[in-house]
C-alpha cells in the first residue's frame, strides 16, 4: 500500500481516492455505445478556421481559452475542439473535444502537463499504470479514461519538440483525425498582450535625470 501511494501522489497533494475514482469511474453512456465513441474518434473531422487565436480568459482565471466549432463527417449535433493555454506558463495547454449531446465531458483530450494518470487496468504491473504528462486520454471499452502517449511522445527529442503549441496541435489533429480543408491543420496565436512572462512595473530610469 506505501507503494501504491508514493506512485499516485510524488510531487502533488491530491489524496489518494482522488486518482482511484478517477480511474475506476465508468461513463455508461461510452461503455453502452462503444462503437459509435470508436467512430467519433476515428472519424474524418473538419475545423473551420485556420488561426485558433486565443487571448480572452476561460473559467479559470489562470487560463487563457478558445473554443472551435468542429464538424464530424456523420453526425449533425455540434462539436468543439477546446484549447486551454496557463496565463503565465505557454508549454502548458490542453486541446479536449467536447459533444455535450453525448457525454458531458471532454470524450478526447491531450495534456501538456500537470498530474501523472493511473490507468487501473488488470494485468497491467502496477508500475506501468503511471502514466506521467505529456499524454493524451481517451475512454476503452469499459467508458474508464485512460492515458496514453504516442511512438512522438515516447521519443525524447519528439516529445521535446511537441512543447511547441503548433507542432503539438498538428500532433493532436492527426491523432484526432481533424483538418482545416484538406490536409491541413490550425495554427494557434497567442494574443500578444498575454506573453506569459512576468513583467516589473518599476521604471529603471526614474530617479536618473535628462540633460
Amino acid at each position: 500500500m506505501d507503494l501504491l501511494i508514493n506512485l499516485l501522489i510524488l510531487g502533488n497533494h491530491k489524496p489518494l481516492e482522488f486518482y482511484l475514482t478517477m480511474a475506476t469511474k465508468t461513463i455508461q453512456e461510452i461503455k453502452d455505445n462503444y462503437d459509435f465513441y470508436n467512430n467519433l474518434l476515428q472519424q474524418r473531422k473538419s475545423i473551420f478556421s485556420s488561426i485558433i487565436d486565443i487571448k480572452e480568459i476561460g473559467n479559470n482565471n489562470n487560463t487563457l481559452e478558445k473554443i472551435e466549432s468542429i464538424k464530424h463527417i456523420g453526425i449533425e449535433d455540434p462539436m468543439f475542439l477546446i484549447v486551454d493555454v496557463k496565463l503565465n506558463n505557454h508549454n502548458f495547454f490542453q486541446f479536449k473535444l467536447r459533444y455535450k449531446e453525448f457525454i458531458e465531458q471532454p470524450f478526447f483530450r491531450y495534456d501538456s502537463d500537470g498530474d501523472a494518470h493511473r490507468n487501473k487496468i488488470q494485468g497491467i504491473p502496477l508500475q506501468q499504470q503511471r502514466i506521467t504528462t505529456p499524454h493524451f486520454h481517451k475512454f476503452d471499452k469499459n467508458g474508464i479514461e485512460i492515458a496514453y502517449k504516442t511512438d512522438q511522445l515516447l521519443d525524447e527529442r519528439e516529445c521535446k519538440a511537441l512543447e511547441d503549441i503548433n507542432l503539438c496541435i498538428a500532433h493532436f489533429c492527426h491523432e484526432a483525425n481533424i483538418r482545416f480543408e484538406e490536409e491541413d491543420f490550425p495554427q494557434v496565436v497567442i494574443g500578444s498582450n498575454t506573453l506569459g512572462l512576468t513583467f516589473e512595473a518599476n521604471d529603471p530610469n526614474s530617479n536618473i535625470d535628462f540633460i
